[in-house]
C-alpha cells in the first residue's frame, strides 16, 4: 500500500468517526469537513466608454443696431438734400405769394403755409447736420409764379402733392428709421397743405 492509498483510508476513517461525534445537522457546530463553497464572482462590469461632451457653440454677441441719424446714414444725404431743396423752394414761393396777396385772408393762408414750409426745412436741415456734421444751404432759383393768384395757388396745390409723393418714396427707400419717420410725417403735412389750398380755392 502506498502513501496515497493510506492517506485516503485514514481520511475515510476520520470522516466516519467525526460524523458520529459531531453530526452535520447541528446548527451550533462551527466546523465542517467540506471545503467552503466559493462565492460566485460578480460579473465584471464592461469598461466604461468615454462619453464626449457635446461641443457648445458660443453665442455670438448681439449686433448693435445702426445709429439713428448717425454717420452710417451718410448714403442718405443726396436724397435728403434734394428734399430739402424742394421744400425750401416751396417756402420761398409761399413767401413771395404772401407779399402779392396784400392784407387779405389770402395773405394769412400763404403766410401760414410759408411758416410751415420753413419749419419743415429746419427739420430736414437738422437731420442733415446730425448725419454729416455740416450745414447744407440749398441753392434754389424759384421759378416766376403765374400772374394770377388762383393759378399760382393751383400750382402750389400740385407741388404739395408731388412733394408728398417724393417724401413717401424716400421713406420707403430709407434705411435709417428716423429719416423714414421724418419723411412720413412731412408727407402727411404736405397732404394737409394741399387740402388747405383746395379748400380755399373751393370757397374763393
Amino acid at each position: 500500500m502506498n502513501e496515497t492509498q493510506a492517506a485516503q483510508l485514514d481520511q475515510a476513517a476520520f470522516q466516519r468517526v467525526w460524523n458520529r461525534v459531531m453530526p452535520q445537522d447541528r446548527p451550533d457546530c462551527p466546523f465542517t469537513l467540506e471545503p467552503p463553497a466559493e462565492a460566485p464572482q460578480a460579473p465584471q462590469a464592461a469598461p466604461a466608454q468615454t462619453v464626449m461632451a457635446p461641443m457648445v457653440r458660443q453665442a455670438e454677441p448681439p449686433q448693435q443696431p445702426p445709429l439713428c441719424l448717425g454717420e452710417t446714414s451718410a448714403p442718405e444725404l443726396p436724397t435728403l438734400e434734394a428734399l430739402l431743396t424742394l421744400i425750401t423752394d416751396s417756402f420761398r414761393a409761399y413767401r413771395a405769394l404772401s407779399l402779392r396777396a396784400g392784407r387779405t385772408g389770402r395773405r394769412t393762408l400763404l403766410s401760414t403755409l410759408a411758416a410751415a414750409k420753413n419749419q419743415q426745412a429746419r427739420r430736414l436741415s437738422a437731420a442733415h447736420f446730425l448725419i454729416s456734421g455740416r450745414r447744407f444751404v440749398p441753392q434754389t432759383t424759384a421759378a416766376p409764379a403765374p400772374s394770377s393768384l388762383p393759378l399760382a395757388l393751383r400750382e402750389r396745390f400740385q407741388a404739395e402733392q408731388r412733394t408728398a409723393q417724393a417724401l413717401l418714396s424716400a421713406a420707403q427707400a430709407a434705411s435709417d428709421p428716423c429719416l423714414a419717420d421724418l419723411y412720413q410725417a412731412l408727407a402727411a403735412e404736405c397732404r394737409t397743405h394741399a387740402a388747405q389750398l383746395r379748400s380755399w380755392l373751393e370757397d374763393a
